[in-house]
C-alpha cells in the first residue's frame, strides 16, 4: 500500500491537482454571483451608454409603469411651471426632463417670462391635481395634466402683494430616455409640450342686495 506521500511525487500530479482545484473554485464562484444577481436584480436596468433607451424589466406590471410615468409628468410640470423672479427654481433639471422640441419650449417660455418675473417679482408653484396617461406598445407615451397655479407677485405701480390662481392643463409627448449617460435616472423624457392652457380662477363679486 502506498504511503501518503507517494501521491504527490509526480509533479505533473501535483500540477493537474492544484488546477483542477482552481478551476472548481472559478466555476464555484461564478455560479454563486450569478445567483445573487438574478435573485436582487431590481425593476430597472440602466445602460449607460449613448442612445440606449433604458430597459424596464419583463416583470414590471402596468400599474408599475403607469406609475413611473405619473411620477415623471409631475416632476415635469413642476420643473416647468415653479418660478421665481430668477427663473425655474429647478432649472437644471429641464435638461433632464425635456428634449428636442420639448426643451426648446421651455426654455423659450423662461426666458420670455424672465422680464415680468424680476419686475413683478413673482414668485409661483403648480399643484397637481391628476395625470392621464396613454402608453404604446414601442415606449412612448401622452399625458394630460391638470392642476392650479398659485401665484404671489408685487404690485410695480401700487407695491402692494398680488394673490392669483390658475386652472392650468398641459398635454405632454413623451418617448424613452435615449441619453442614460447623463440623465439615467429618467425612464421617459418629455418631447413636446402639445397644449398649454392657464386661466385665472376670478371671483365674481357679489350682486348688491336689492
Amino acid at each position: 500500500m502506498k504511503g501518503v506521500t507517494d501521491i504527490f511525487i509526480s509533479k505533473e500530479k501535483l500540477a493537474i491537482f492544484w488546477f483542477l482545484c482552481a478551476l472548481g473554485c472559478l466555476v464555484y464562484t461564478a455560479w454563486h454571483v450569478e445567483e445573487l444577481a438574478v435573485q436582487t436584480r431590481g425593476s430597472m436596468l440602466y445602460v449607460p451608454t449613448a442612445l440606449s433607451p433604458v430597459y424596464l424589466d419583463e416583470d414590471l406590471s402596468r400599474e408599475s409603469r403607469e406609475e413611473l410615468l405619473d411620477y415623471h409628468a409631475r416632476l415635469a410640470v413642476e420643473t416647468y411651471l415653479n418660478r421665481g423672479p430668477q427663473g425655474p427654481l429647478s432649472a437644471a433639471r429641464l435638461g433632464y426632463l425635456f428634449t428636442g422640441k420639448g426643451l426648446e419650449q421651455a426654455v423659450k417660455e423662461a426666458r420670455e417670462s424672465l422680464y415680468d418675473f424680476k419686475k413683478q417679482q413673482i414668485h409661483q408653484l403648480m399643484e397637481v391635481a391628476r395625470v392621464e396617461m396613454e402608453m404604446d406598445l414601442d415606449g412612448s407615451a401622452k399625458t394630460i395634466i391638470t392642476g392650479q397655479l398659485v401665484r404671489v407677485s408685487v404690485d410695480p405701480l401700487t407695491q402692494e402683494p398680488v394673490v392669483q390662481s390658475f386652472r392650468v392643463l398641459m398635454r405632454q409627448n413623451w418617448d424613452r430616455n435615449k441619453n442614460l449617460r447623463d440623465a439615467r435616472r429618467f425612464a421617459w423624457v418629455c418631447t413636446e409640450i402639445t397644449d398649454f392652457e392657464q386661466v385665472e380662477n376670478r371671483v365674481e363679486p357679489k350682486e348688491e342686495e336689492k
